[in-house]
């Protein structure tokens, strides 16, 4: 019965919550185009990590090597 009294999030929540959280979005935002912007230059000028072949054989000994429960 005390559930049915307490305030939402949406009920408490004031304005200068509200910016805060939608500043602190905007900056993981930037921060990860500025991620992904670095590393288009680091390919450009040393190509690809990995080509899709090596991924995808990365994927399987690393899916394979979760199953054996090594990481349990």
């Amino acid at each position: 019965m005390m559930n049915d009294m307490m305030p939402t999030i949406e009920e408490t929540i004031t304005p200068d919550i509200t910016a805060q959280i939608e500043h602190e979005e905007w900056q993981r935002v930037l921060l990860k185009w500025e991620q992904r912007e670095r590393w288009e230059v680091v390919e450009a000028l040393h190509g690809p990590l990995l080509t899709a072949a090596e991924w995808e054989q990365h994927t399987i000994d690393q899916n394979a090597w979760f199953d054996e429960g090594i990481c349990k």
